[in-house]
């Protein structure tokens, strides 16, 4: 089950609801998941410098 918790954003003069998940609850103990979109298979991967990167 995921964690998630919604919080509200200012930008500028607009507010909106945003839906904010844990990286470690998403990731668990892999350092890569799969996202699809649509047609489409991304991949989600945290690299050696903790970085997020998101591929096709």
């Amino acid at each position: 089950m995921l964690k998630e918790e919604q919080v509200i954003v200012s930008s500028s003069s607009t507010e909106y609801n945003v839906t904010v998940i844990d990286a470690k609850v998403l990731f668990k103990n892999d350092n890569s998941i799969r996202i699809v979109h649509g047609n489409e298979i991304y991949t989600l991967r945290i690299t050696k410098g903790n970085k997020l990167i998101l591929t096709k």
